[in-house]
């Protein structure tokens, strides 16, 4: 992972917005590898991963007249695309029929059209939001902000904490999380409890 002073980035957004070549070659080189790893831990396929993080970059270049030049990131650009190419993607109907028809194997019973991959997702990530919200003052502000892919260091700098407390939050976090959403997940329907079960849940729970 790759950190750069404040001042390098911000000067680099104004690059950016401005249509310069290298400010496009500066964020790629600072932020694809982070772009990469989260992109596959949710697909777990290489190549997908690499074409969903390059579609990322196409979309913000050809947006870039929309970012804010006051911004001395765009760590939360990059990562909020990101995240809604990946919805984009479990909505595809490619995606729909997959998994779909893989729940029905296991499941050996019958799915309702209505329970695409899209809206199982969407479901489970308004659970987690609505959970996370609930988490106390600080423990809530350093999860939110390692889910948005900011480092144990950068959070214990931001908010002039000891790493190790930051781990430990984090550590806590998830504990409350689990025993929280496994209650709401037992007033859910089937379709919704498998997914839990195989892989949602170990993705949405940084």
């Amino acid at each position: 992972m790759t950190h750069t002073e404040p001042s390098e980035e911000s000067f680099h957004v104004s690059l950016f917005k401005n249509g310069e070549p290298r400010a496009f070659t500066y964020f790629f080189n600072l932020y694809w590898e982070e772009l990469y790893t989260v992109a596959y831990r949710h697909l777990r396929d290489e190549d997908l991963a690499k074409d969903l993080v390059q579609e990322v970059f196409i979309h913000l270049w050809e947006k870039r007249s929309l970012v804010n030049s006051a911004y001395i990131s765009l760590r939360p650009y990059f990562f909020r695309t990101l995240k809604n190419k990946l919805l984009n993607y479990y909505a595809s109907e490619r995606v729909r029929k997959t998994v779909v028809e893989q729940m029905l194997h296991r499941m050996e019973t019958t799915v309702s059209p209505e329970n695409s991959s899209a809206t199982v997702y969407q479901k489970l990530e308004e659970i987690v939001e609505l959970s996370v919200a609930k988490l106390p003052g600080l423990m809530k502000t350093v999860y939110q902000m390692r889910s948005d892919n900011h480092s144990i260091q950068e959070i214990a700098a931001q908010l002039n904490i000891a790493e190790q407390t930051v781990k430990n939050y984090l550590s806590e976090a998830k504990k409350i999380l689990k025993k929280e959403l496994t209650q709401r997940f037992a007033d859910h329907d089937t379709l919704l409890l498998l997914v839990v079960s195989t892989y949602a849940i170990h993705d949405l729970l940084i």
